[in-house]
């Protein structure tokens, strides 16, 4: 089989290596040369180098480089910025994959929630989109602005009202691929999991520890892995289905009071963060690895065991801190048994990433409830300091 990846996501994470034998099949690998730098080179593959500002014109600079000609039976792209793109060079090189209008469906917030609202049995926050529905009327309270195809909470901001965010939007960006959303004040969850022929599989539930909202302002920010209950259940199975999301990785955030969840968002792809790494270590399931072999009709590897311990990370941003040397972490925090690993680089990044490669710190935990390990995150973020 001959391979082509869009290769923008981090290969540890993505292990590509795990489903395609990089010596039976012949695979290429393209994107910019920061991402392909990190492909190992005791594997078999071919590599194209796109320039460096091709990430404005992804699309038009890889079919300058690849054609129909090349006979590419596959190609992967599995990163929240590239899987739109994908589609279009699907359609140029004439290979099988989900439509554009599919996957626009999980990028823009505006048409996600109409999907969702149209379904008639799920909450949503109420929203508007375009300069005649303000005369409408709104809602009172915070209210969010945020780009319609925006990722990794990036162009997001917060206002005391409706009033104030009309403004902003008006004033500042213009309605053109904005939206206004009402502010839900409850806790804030991730669910992650993997859709084979569209059967959810390996789901898991993870509340937040701050908000992404919260790490744009310089917050740590993080997650923990909770009990898996029937009302998450049934609210992942029509979100999925009022989607149209048939295949694939997925990460869908929700608010949850305690009896009802709110919908907030949805992508057709992994998680970011240390999502993969510790939904595998609970579940022994490389989610990566299940799609690209679904995908590929190849043979799924052998997962590690599972666990019966609940999971959770923190991040430490690198946008608002110095570098790792401000952080002083406690010995009793380095010799808990909860603490599973932690990472410190020198790496410097001015710019908003959830990539602990590039970060001060980030760390693992783990502990037998969901309640334990919450106890624990939230002590690392009352005794990890700056000095």
């Amino acid at each position: 089989m001959k391979i082509l990846i869009l290769h923008q996501a981090p290969f540890k994470k993505m292990r590509y290596d795990h489903v395609i034998d990089h010596q039976q099949h012949q695979v290429t690998y393209i994107g910019l040369a920061k991402h392909l730098s990190d492909l190992p080179e005791a594997l078999r593959y071919q590599k194209i180098v796109l320039p460096p500002a091709s990430e404005q014109n992804l699309v038009s600079e890889v079919l300058a480089r690849v054609s129909p000609s090349d006979d590419y039976s596959s190609l992967l792209a599995l990163s929240e910025y590239g899987i739109l793109e994908a589609c279009h060079i699907r359609e140029e090189l004439g290979l099988a994959g989900p439509s554009y209008e599919q996957i626009e469906v999980v990028r823009d917030k505006v048409k996600m929630k109409q999907r969702i609202a149209a379904r008639g049995t799920l909450c949503y926050p109420r929203f508007i989109d375009a300069p005649e529905q303000v005369i409408q009327g709104g809602w009172t309270g915070k209210t969010i602005s945020k780009p319609r195809d925006g990722a990794s909470s990036q162009g997001i901001t917060l206002h005391e009202s409706f009033s104030a965010a009309v403004e902003y939007v008006e004033d500042k960006t213009g309605w053109n691929n904005y939206e206004l959303e009402e502010f839900i004040d409850a806790p804030l969850y991730h669910f992650d999991g993997v859709v084979i022929a569209g059967e959810v599989q390996h789901l898991l539930a993870s509340r937040y520890i701050n908000s992404p909202l919260k790490y744009l302002s310089g917050v740590p920010v993080g997650s923990f892995q909770v009990v898996l209950n029937d009302t998450f259940r049934r609210f992942i199975d029509e979100v999925i289905a009022a989607l149209g999301i048939v295949r694939g990785c997925f990460h869908i955030e929700a608010f949850y009071d305690g009896e009802t969840c709110i919908f907030l968002e949805a992508a057709n792809r992994l998680g970011g963060a240390r999502i993969v790494e510790t939904h595998r270590s609970r579940t022994g399931v490389h989610l990566p690895s299940v799609e690209i072999s679904d995908y590929l009709a190849l043979p799924l590897p052998r997962q590690q065991p599972a666990s019966t311990h609940y999971f959770g990370f923190l991040l430490y941003p690198a946008h608002h801190l110095l570098d790792s040397q401000t952080l002083n972490i406690p010995e009793g925090i380095l010799s808990s048994p909860h603490l599973v690993s932690f990472q410190r680089t020198g790496a410097q990044a001015d710019i908003l990433t959830y990539n602990e490669d590039l970060l001060p710190l980030s760390l693992i935990a783990r502990a037998e409830t969901p309640h334990q390990l919450q106890l624990f995150l939230q002590r690392c973020l009352t005794e990890i300091s700056t000095h």
